[in-house]
């Protein structure tokens, strides 16, 4: 579907984090139709943001002023600054801001789509393609909001061994700081997408595996994704997708090589029973095998 202004609606990758979002986004961002946001926005869907704003977990006054600060420029946990203004131009967000501050009382649901829309379909434009996709991890806890304001938006849930996920979120300096722990932190996180996916429509949401796309069934993971999207197989998709989408490229299986023998068996041991747990609950997302 395409609105007034011409923009098809976008697609949001997300997952617990460290679970390949950002790999398939750059696959679908070698498409004609989705242009590829490569920083992750964050501001519609982590605390604080616009979900938080229209559940009235924060109020305006302070969504605004995360908006020009936290959600504009912040520092990153290895150096530099990140947020939004790595990608969208100050005279374009600067307006894009005031008009929602305007508009929001009145008619809340459509100043926010209004202010997502805003700040991204320019970036979209700018590369010659109808819409964008965005790959912020919280997307899928998020995703009953984003559905309000995108009402044809589609949703691909990323998920990843919480074995491999655990190790490889200790090394960004944003999370757990030991795998042990890590395994919980996978959990939590599984378990608020688990809520989210709950409010989406079997047909715009996608389950896929990490190790199935780069793995163990890589051409039908392929065409699931194709399909899923409506999207012809692309030559710059394709060749992206045998060049770089590899499993030597993922670390799959990281854990084996980052755990010492002797912290391998509490290890296991930990995230067998978070699986338990998670199966327990009816997650169908958890993880039935490893690689």
């Amino acid at each position: 579907m395409v609105d007034d202004d011409g923009f098809a609606d976008p697609v949001f990758v997300g997952g617990t984090g460290r679970s390949g979002t950002h790999p398939v986004a750059r696959l679908l961002g070698r498409s004609s139709r989705y242009h590829y946001i490569s920083r992750e926005m964050h501001f519609h869907v982590d605390r604080g943001g616009l979900a938080d704003l229209l559940a009235g977990r924060v109020t305006l006054a302070r969504f605004v002023r995360n908006m020009r600060g936290y959600w504009w420029e912040r520092p990153g946990p290895r150096g530099g600054t990140i947020g939004l203004k790595g990608k969208v131009p100050e005279e374009v967000f600067e307006p894009a801001v005031a008009e929602f501050e305007r508009s929001f009382g009145a008619d809340p649901r459509a100043a926010s789509t209004k202010l997502v829309r805003s700040l991204l379909d320019p970036l979209a434009a700018a590369d010659g393609k109808p819409s964008w996709i965005e790959q912020t991890p919280w997307n899928v806890s998020g995703a009953p909001t984003m559905l309000e304001l995108f009402p044809r938006m589609k949703l691909i849930h990323m998920v990843r061994d919480g074995r491999d996920v655990a190790c490889s979120v200790t090394t960004r300096g944003w999370g757990p700081n030991s795998p042990i722990r890590g395994i919980r932190w996978w959990e939590k996180r599984l378990r608020a997408a688990a809520a989210g996916e709950q409010a989406i429509p079997p047909d715009r949401l996608l389950v896929m595996r990490l190790e199935d796309l780069l793995l163990r069934d890589r051409e039908r993971s392929y065409r699931r994704l194709c399909d899923f999207l409506e999207l012809e197989d692309e030559p710059r998709m394709r060749r992206y997708f045998d060049r770089k989408l590899l499993a030597e490229n993922a670390n799959l299986g990281r854990w084996r090589a980052d755990l010492s023998p002797r912290r391998v068996p509490r290890f296991e041991r930990r995230y067998e029973r978070a699986l338990e747990r998670l199966r327990a609950d009816g997650i169908a997302s958890a993880p039935v095998d490893s690689v």
